[in-house]
């Protein structure tokens, strides 16, 4: 839909399927030539990508987040846009009032799904004390019960592993030396190539610092863990690093609800685990995008403009950034205000909204200058405005084959917004990222620390928690950088001088090089899609699967 040209690299072992989809794309005038382009070679071929300006945007597909950092190049601001790979654990949590039965069914089944269909990164298992043990006879028995064999079989339950992908052996081996109990199905003779199998896996009684944890890895590879009971099951998948998706699995609907509404992983299913994200992806879910976002990735808004690779820096000025532990501190301040401002109802941060614009009318805390960074009213109005939208704002039930979708956003958590030197600081952006629950730290040049600070005052004034807006004035160009190693949920880049790296950036999850455009409509009266992609930008969708219609 974006009309774009692809450019498709591939190491070897994985290229034959992608060679034939070009091929069979260019049979019957499917596609124009030169629309699908695959070329096979080295994993370092894509660096070669680096000599071609015109390369816009790039994703890495099953590349681990180590190899990245060795990979990228560019910036959020100049040169390609960087998606990286998106798969990690799936988190099931199985309470007491459970269908055991069906509950080890379906946990195994989505152990055991080809590669290619459900690119998860293993299953974490959190079973409520009184109902652990049995959960764990049910999947040891349906674990042995699966088909090892070849993948074209209709019959076959597990397949091999997939090409350029690790062994899950040495995770394995270290949680058992950890002292973890270790089951494995028995692998049953198989034909030439079977090596690339892995037999189904259960670990048990591993420690929460544990490799197997901490990392998802291929295969059919299962890890049980116990909780006390709901609370203690949201603290232990909240803690988890990579989660792509979560399950919860329990009879009692009120509880089961109450415990998905809970959990931060943005694809939720309910007594399923089957069912695919309505917004069309796998990997992560709706975790990471819907259809509009999606679309961003590979097109641009009419307000963004090509980024200008040779567009001049301006001059380096003496003024310092913060520091890191300065900036750590700070992080540190929102990510706890973040849970509570999050979670409040539409309704009270709009009154919070409305209040601090009253404020900022009536003149409190202007500079003695009597310029307040408001002169034409376009802050005021831009309070008002996302008070009202935020007040309006909801959620979308999808009804999808096997169940019903409940699609809501929620905040990002901790935003970065690091401004570039000499422009002013927009404070427009900061409306809507605050009215939708997120809370935010902004780098700004020292002529943009006034009005900012002003705008903050009316805001604790009115209610806001003090943690929940941070000004620190700094002037580097690589006041993106610092701000992305303290890894905040989200990052802003206002103009290109406020440059931040890739290698900085890559563990941050969602990075934006704000437009010029946009900015200049924040002004004047907003573009029509204006106020849509400023939404996109701070929030994440959350989707909950409701099986069978619903309850």
């Amino acid at each position: 839909p974006a009309g774009n040209t692809a450019l498709v690299l591939s190491p070897p072992a994985t290229a034959p399927p992608l060679l034939l989809l070009g091929e069979l794309s260019g049979e019957g005038a499917a596609l124009p030539p030169g629309v699908l382009n695959v070329l096979a070679g080295p994993p370092g071929l894509c660096q070669a990508l680096r000599a071609h300006s015109e390369v816009t945007s790039v994703t890495f597909l099953g590349v681990p987040r180590e190899e990245l950092q060795a990979l990228v190049w560019g910036s959020p601001c100049r040169g390609p846009r960087l998606r990286g790979p998106r798969e990690g654990h799936i988190v099931v949590i199985v309470l007491d009032s459970a269908d055991l039965d069906s509950a080890a069914t379906a946990i195994a089944a989505i152990a055991a799904s080809p590669p290619a269909l459900f690119p998860w990164g293993g299953c974490v298992v959190l079973a409520q004390d009184s109902v652990r043990g049995a959960l764990e006879r049910r999947l040891r028995a349906r674990l042995e019960g699966l088909r090892l064999g070849d993948p074209m079989d209709p019959k076959t339950e597990v397949g091999p592993l997939r090409p350029g992908t690790h062994s899950p052996e040495g995770v394995v081996q270290e949680a058992q030396e950890e002292g973890a109990q270790v089951f494995q199905a028995p692998l049953l003779p198989l034909p030439e190539g079977g090596r690339r199998f892995y037999p189904p896996t259960l670990i048990s009684g591993v420690a929460p610092t544990s490799r197997c944890l901490q990392e998802p890895a291929s295969g059919p590879l299962l890890v049980l863990l116990s909780v006390r009971g709901p609370t203690e099951a949201v603290a232990v998948a909240s803690a988890l690093p990579q989660t792509a998706a979560a399950a919860v699995w329990a009879q009692d609907i009120t509880m089961a609800l109450d415990t998905a509404d809970r959990l931060p992983q943005g694809l939720v299913w309910l007594n399923a685990l089957d069912l695919l994200d309505p917004s069309g992806g796998c990997p992560r879910g709706a975790a990471d995008t819907d259809l509009d976002e999606v679309l961003r990735e590979f097109g641009c808004p009419p307000w963004e403009q090509p980024p200008k690779v040779d567009m001049p820096l301006s001059p380096l000025v003496t003024v310092d950034d913060p520091g890191d532990p300065e900036l750590a501190q700070a992080v540190a301040a929102a990510r706890g205000a973040a849970l509570r401002w999050g979670r409040l109802p539409g309704a009270s941060r709009a009154r919070v909204l409305r209040e601090a614009s009253a404020v900022l009318e009536g003149g409190h805390g202007s500079p003695k200058d009597g310029d307040n960074g408001d002169a034409d009213g376009s802050l005021q109005r831009a309070l008002l405005r996302w008070a009202a939208r935020v007040e309006r704002a909801g959620g979308a039930v999808q009804e999808e084959p096997g169940g019903r979708a409940l699609v809501t956003r929620r905040p990002l958590g901790v935003l970065g917004v690091a401004l570039a030197w000499p422009r002013p600081l927009p404070l427009q952006l900061l409306p809507p990222a605050l009215a939708l629950g997120n809370c935010v730290l902004v780098v700004t040049p020292p002529g943009g620390v006034g009005p900012a600070q002003r705008l903050r005052k009316a805001l604790v004034a009115a209610g806001l928690p003090g943690s929940a807006l941070t000004v620190l004035p700094g002037n580097s160009r690589r006041s993106g950088s610092h701000l992305a190693r303290q890894h905040p949920d989200g990052l802003w880049l206002c103009g290109a001088d406020a440059d931040c790296d890739w290698t900085s950036a890559v563990s941050v999850p969602r990075v934006w090089g704000v437009p010029e455009g946009l900015l200049g409509a924040l002004r004047q009266d907003p573009h029509p899609g204006a106020e849509r992609e400023l939404e996109l930008r701070c929030t994440r969708p959350h989707c909950l699967w409701l099986p069978g219609g619903g309850p």
